[in-house]
């Protein structure tokens, strides 16, 4: 995949991705806030590398300029049944050291554009940790709209997930499907 914006590009992965790559997935507030895997072991570091370089859905986001990884964005499909094949959930972090600066909402727009143009899709999913408020205030900006929060808990962890998830429609391809 290759989609090219104004200041980054979404592409697969590549083996010099390492680095960034090792950056985002040994930060724990990435863990913690957009549910990133975590370690700070570099054989394991490149084991996920190579899992995400094989995921279908998954790749970097990058600098248009010099193709410098900053982030991952996934869409995932949400199911094999009829109703959910033209719908999918979207993911994405940046690394710290490149946030607020307008890559993520960047990244985020070309990734719908290509659903829904290219795509076809008529949903696309998204959900964000209930604190993790800076997502939540982009989707919004993106014209996601809120429709629920779970908790995601495991059984007997005494630990509570919630998780605030979000929605956006492509009306006109609704319309023609009815």
């Amino acid at each position: 995949m290759l989609l090219i914006g104004r200041k980054v590009k979404i592409r697969n992965f590549e083996a010099d991705d390492l680095e960034p790559f090792l950056k985002l997935i040994q930060d724990e507030n990435n863990h913690d806030l957009a549910g990133l895997e975590y370690t700070e072991d570099v054989n394991f570091g490149r084991d996920l590398l190579d899992m995400y370089q094989r995921r279908d859905g998954a790749y970097a986001i990058a600098l248009k300029d010099d193709n410098t990884m900053v982030g991952i964005i996934e869409s995932n499909k949400r199911g094999e049944s009829e109703e959910l094949l033209l719908t999918r959930e979207i993911g994405f972090v940046i690394d710290q050291k490149f946030r607020q600066q307008g890559f993520a909402k960047e990244a985020v727009q070309l990734l719908i554009d290509h659903s829904f143009n290219d795509l076809n899709l008529t949903e696309i999913w998204a959900s964000t940790e209930k604190d993790n408020l800076a997502p939540q205030k982009l989707l919004e900006i993106l014209e996601f709209k809120y429709i629920y929060e779970a908790d995601q808990a495991l059984p007997y962890t005494g630990r509570h997930n919630v998780v605030k998830y979000y929605l956006l429609r492509n009306d006109s391809l609704l319309v023609r499907n009815s």
